[in-house]
């Protein structure tokens, strides 16, 4: 369980000015969201295909398009930390249990979904709408399923 204390400026009705603590629990209040989904940060300009294997060279996809495949180490992992800040506290907690002397590596993969081209879409066999229709949610508002993207032979 995670939990956030926050300090914010408040007035009380007699007008007296001061920082209100504000304590919670993030976990329960995600247990009990019924979206099921999880937060990824939008970029303001275009993308480029995150496939490193792909032979379209990096190609550019334009706001608003693309294929997110979203593996089920992703969601293994983001299940637990749905928010950039629980993403955090989660990779800040873990490298404090390590000690100062000791290092993890983070494998990128597991931790963010990846936005495709076309190209690599199809040669990851992902159902290409659904994936486009989770990269056009993604672009839109930042939330993304916490489901892996099916494949073209799942559906």
């Amino acid at each position: 369980m995670l939990i956030y204390t926050e300090f914010k400026k408040a007035v009380s009705a007699n007008g007296y000015e001061g920082n209100v603590m504000k304590t919670s629990t993030s976990n329960s209040t995600w247990q009990n969201d019924t979206r099921r989904s999880f937060e990824v940060p939008v970029r303001n300009e275009a993308g480029y295909c995150s496939e490193p294997e792909c032979s379209c060279g990096n190609a550019v996809i334009l706001k608003g398009t693309g294929y997110l495949h979203i593996s089920q180490k992703v969601v293994d992992f983001r299940k637990d930390c749905p928010t950039p800040r629980e993403l955090l506290y989660t990779l800040n907690t873990t490298q404090a249990t390590l000690g100062c002397f000791e290092t993890f590596v983070l494998d990128h993969g597991a931790v963010y979904p990846r936005l495709l081209c076309k190209q690599a879409a199809i040669r990851h066999q992902l159902s290409l709408e659904v994936a486009a229709q989770d990269a056009a949610n993604w672009w839109n508002t930042g939330e993304v399923p916490l489901r892996s993207t099916p494949t073209s032979f799942s559906i």
